[in-house]
């Protein structure tokens, strides 16, 4: 009688079973002595016998070993040793009753593939990656980190300079062996071809937004000579295409942008202007006409929608307004509170800040191409450093802890990109250009702290919300401030970019609520009461509170200007405007003038 089973392989095959390979993948794995390994792996094969199994795979001889290696205190040594993976009913599950959490959501093979991968990865992260107080501190909601599924390989976002495509062609990286390559576009509608193109090509390599600033600008020697119509149809194709990698790739939604004014910004004027087939045609301050034409017909594109009509959720239409703009160009603008008034959603960027100019000018100076993006975000839950510390003071000691730990990690994140582009597993982005500048710039990338709750911090703090008391409101600009300091103390200490930013996801606000009454079901009281409870995001105070809508614009631009970056974004709801048409530009006028935002949103 065979005492010991066989085993099944995921080489195809049915084996014997050899204690002599546990004991080898043990200290190959864990690096244990071989003392323990060996007593590790005579425990486990008592177990294996005295159970009377006939037959064994590998995961579950993993099981087997893991657990008695739980059994004898080896708790980082079972980690080292862990199958990560997912049930298989759970993966059935997904398979047989996909569950959509967003409307119009649609499944697809791909869709379910990407899924399973991102249970593996997100394991890896919080087993193999991240230190245990590092993986505590994300699931128990003291930190949130964004992506955790991708932390392994690629970089967060990135916003790209259309003339690294336009004058080298696509792709724009030398010694590509991958696929053919393109030379530079010879007209208008192959250079939006290769514009979009370079969308889908990279979605590969990132895990969130990708887009082109001052698309407007950089296209306008490609129109130069055409009528609007020819205009018009690259537009459209430039906007259907990057609409449409959803459909090319299958799994996450890409989330896409581009950025428009309807004339040259000094900070481009003189810069040399890329036109048909990469050639210089003189500077860019020579398009003002073109740039103002693709400004309107792009405009145009968003208002009409698709063919049926429907909106472009993606690419996101960012428009850049400053005070001349808006009173040389009327007619334009007026088209902009139309694609409002019909429910689309529209992002307006004030150059009225000197600090906004003063970023645009830093990253188009010299003679290198704009690189810029983040590698990585953590968001910092406030109201629960309020909950733990009770008083401003340990408030601030608890602030200052949280995101030393979260600056850890963000470092780990550094390395491991960098780790990931000496390896070339991120092929585009490990490439280089003709004139060997890179295509992705580590060292230009941001790194950032989001934050969630500071009204609720606040609340906790003083009794009142932050629009409720000036003691508050002032309160909760010197936790901002307290927060900048630490992020330039750490990136001073690390030599890296450390940021502070707003958080961009829903589903963390109403992850920090849910894990606060949890675990603080005393003191925390949610301040939005809605179907789904969920904490006021980053500086912004609740939606649903009675406030003068310039007021609200111009206390949140008091947080804008202190964190200083364009990535911090004001909403503002159709159903708040009591305005009419011809008032929009009042209205603008006022948010760019008497206020310091950086960006607001219009959405219906």
């Amino acid at each position: 009688m065979h005492l010991l089973p066989k085993v099944f392989r995921t080489e195809d095959d049915v084996s014997d079973f050899e204690p002599t390979k546990i004991f080898e993948s043990i200290i190959k794995e864990t690096g244990m002595k071989e003392e323990d390994a060996k007593n590790i792996t005579e425990l486990a094969v008592r177990r294996i016998i005295s159970s009377g199994i006939k037959f064994l795979s590998g995961p579950h001889i993993r099981e087997i070993v893991c657990s008695i290696l739980s059994e004898q205190h080896f708790e980082e040594e079972r980690k080292l040793y862990t199958r990560i993976g997912m049930p298989l009913m759970d993966y059935e599950e997904i398979l047989e009753k996909w569950p959509k959490t967003k409307p119009g959501e649609t499944i697809n093979p791909e869709k379910i593939h990407h899924w399973a991968a991102n249970q593996l990865s997100e394991e890896y992260t919080l087993l193999r990656i991240l230190g245990d107080d590092e993986s505590r501190a994300h699931l128990y909601g003291d930190i949130h980190i964004h992506k955790l599924k991708y932390f392994d390989l690629r970089p967060l976002s990135q916003s790209w300079d259309p003339r690294m495509i336009l004058k080298n062609g696509l792709p724009p990286a030398l010694d590509w062996k991958i696929c053919g390559r393109s030379g530079p576009a010879e007209d208008f509608r192959h250079a939006v071809h290769h514009l979009a193109k370079w969308l889908g090509m990279t979605q590969g390599e990132f895990s969130g937004s990708q887009g082109f600033n001052f698309i407007t600008t950089f296209l306008a020697p490609y129109a130069k000579g055409l009528k609007d119509h020819e205009i018009k149809k690259g537009v459209y194709d430039l906007i259907f295409e990057i609409n449409q990698l959803t459909a090319v790739i299958g799994r996450d939604t890409p989330i896409t942008s581009i950025s428009c004014t309807p004339g040259i910004l000094e900070e481009l004027a003189q810069l040399s202007a890329v036109g048909p087939n990469g050639k210089t045609k003189g500077i860019y301050k020579d398009y003002h006409e073109e740039c103002m034409k693709l400004f309107n017909l792009i405009t145009d594109i968003f208002i009409q929608g698709d063919y049926y009509g429907t909106s472009f959720n993606y690419p996101k239409h960012i428009i850049y307004v400053r005070k001349d703009w808006l009173e040389n160009n009327k007619e334009i603008y007026s088209k902009i509170w139309e694609e409002i008034n019909k429910g689309k959603i529209v992002y307006i960027v004030n150059l009225c800040s000197d600090w906004v100019k003063n970023e645009i000018k830093d990253q188009y100076s010299g003679d290198k191409y704009f690189n810029l993006g983040t590698l990585q975000n953590i968001s910092l839950n406030l109201p629960r450093y309020a909950y733990l510390g009770k008083d401003q003071d340990k408030f601030t000691e608890i602030l200052n802890e949280k995101m030393n730990l979260s600056a850890f990690i963000l470092h780990k994140k550094y390395n491991i990109i960098k780790k990931r582009l000496k390896s070339k597993h991120l092929p585009l982005c490990s490439s280089s250009i003709i004139n060997h500048e890179s295509i992705f710039n580590l060292e230009r990338q941001n790194l950032a702290f989001n934050y969630v709750g500071l009204n609720e911090a606040v609340k906790y703090l003083t009794n009142y919300e932050l629009h409720e008391n000036s003691d508050a409101f002032n309160l909760g600009k010197k936790i901002v401030r307290e927060m900048m300091k630490i992020a330039t103390e750490l990136g001073q200490k690390d030599s890296l970019n450390y940021i502070i930013q707003e958080n961009l996801s829903n589903k963390v606000l109403m992850k920090f609520e849910r894990l606060d009454l949890k675990h603080f079901p005393d003191t925390t009281h949610p301040l939005v009461k809605e179907q789904n409870i969920y904490y006021t995001n980053s500086a912004h105070f609740r939606k649903d509170i009675q406030i003068d809508l310039i007021e609200r614009i111009r206390k949140q631009g008091e947080f804008h200007e202190i964190m200083r970056n364009g990535r911090n974004i004001e909403n503002i709801w159709l159903k708040q405007i009591e305005i009419k048409y011809t008032d929009l530009f009042e209205l603008i006028r006022i948010i760019c003038e008497s206020s310091k935002i950086a960006c607001v949103k219009f959405s219906s």
